[in-house]
């Protein structure tokens, strides 16, 4: 199981390191792992897979505008073994919710790899969307997490 610098994780969500290499006011709420957890299931159930295609990785939130990925330099997330994602939106800023985030669609890649996104679920998140909708957003707890589907939509091959 590799970690962010040689550090242990934060936590461990079914045998999936989690590393908090970010400062964004969500990973850090009292019900981080409750949502992490909630939404991680909801990805693998979209996808069809269950917690054994997480078993052993690591999921890293980072808060640098961009991960690298393949030699691409401006991916929100990245899967190569590992996860890994930004907590920050080019236009919108920090993401208020970990459902906001490129998650669920780098859960698909651990998944059913598909690197050329040309499986059809890639085009359509809208029931992983209403399954995630309705929860809060941070830092202050008042608003609703906004969720970005269409942050999840690659055309295929591209």
């Amino acid at each position: 199981m590799s970690t962010s610098c040689g550090r242990g994780p934060d936590l461990v969500v079914h045998q999936t390191a989690v590393v908090l290499d970010t400062t964004a006011p969500f990973a850090h709420h009292p019900d981080f792992a409750r949502r992490l957890e909630s939404t991680m299931s909801a990805a693998l159930e979209y996808w069809g897979g269950d917690w054994k295609a997480l078993a052993h990785r690591t999921v890293t939130f980072q808060d640098e505008q961009f991960v690298a990925c393949g030699g691409m330099g401006t991916a929100l997330g990245c899967f190569d073994g590992d996860i890994r994602l930004t907590t920050r939106d080019p236009s919108i800023g920090t993401f208020r919710c970990v459902e906001a985030t490129v998650l669920v669609h780098e859960i698909g890649h651990a998944v059913i790899g598909d690197r050329d996104h040309r499986d059809p679920r890639w085009m359509d998140f809208e029931r992983v969307a209403q399954e995630l909708a309705g929860r809060i957003g941070y830092p202050d707890g008042s608003a609703p997490c906004e969720l970005y589907p269409s942050v999840w939509r690659h055309l295929p091959g591209s």
